[in-house]
């Protein structure tokens, strides 16, 4: 905007009108040319802001929406890889500790790989865990009904033995120069490992 004095004697006029800028040194106009082009700039930045907050809101609900949906362990329950394990402190007969697991909608322990085996070792001297080979002898099996594959885990030294004319139940054993996975008396008192998947 441009404002004008003119001055003739005694009477001043002032004329209000728009302010042209003429190019310097023979420089074309280029206002109109630029004025489009940050307009487009100026929608392309807000868009991608407005791209950018979306994202924002989508990975914050699918992490809610993930973590809602993710299951854990019950307090008191250790976890690992994909499994809950709740080892007794209490001592009972490897029936017993069992109906204990299965009240708690787990069962005994069934140690897939020698890092499951490694975990669950040295919490207590001697614990249940779920197998036994009560329907034949020497032919360990889960209680899910696999075989036991006795050269993916670690039995103790000189172990199943079948000691004292009948050892059909497993434990895992950790006592000095004894680690590992052992046959004993299923009437005898031990503490035990539940486990429930995830």
């Amino acid at each position: 905007m441009a404002v004008v004095f003119n001055s003739n004697g005694p009477q001043v006029s002032v004329e209000v009108g728009e302010y042209e800028q003429f190019p310097k040194n023979g420089q074309a106009d280029t206002t109109e040319k630029t004025l489009p082009k940050s307009r487009h700039i100026y929608v392309v930045l807000v868009g991608f802001g407005l791209l950018c907050v979306l994202q924002a809101v989508l990975n914050i609900t699918l992490r809610l929406s993930h973590s809602t949906t993710e299951e854990s362990c019950p307090q008191g329950w250790l976890q690992f890889s994909g499994s809950c394990y709740y080892i007794s402190s209490q001592r009972r007969s490897w029936d017993n500790s069992r109906q204990d697991c299965l009240q708690r909608d787990a069962d005994l322990v069934i140690i897939d790989s020698r890092q499951e085996q490694a975990f669950l070792t040295g919490f207590t001297k001697a614990t249940w865990i779920g197998m036994s080979d009560r329907d034949h002898e020497g032919i360990w099996i889960w209680v899910n009904g696999t075989p036991v594959k006795k050269n993916r885990l670690g039995w103790a030294p000189g172990q199943p033995d079948g000691a004292f004319g009948g050892e059909d139940c497993g434990d895992l054993r950790t006592m000095m120069n004894f680690i590992g996975l052992n046959d004993s008396n299923c009437s005898v008192r031990s503490q035990w490992i539940c486990e429930k998947i995830l």
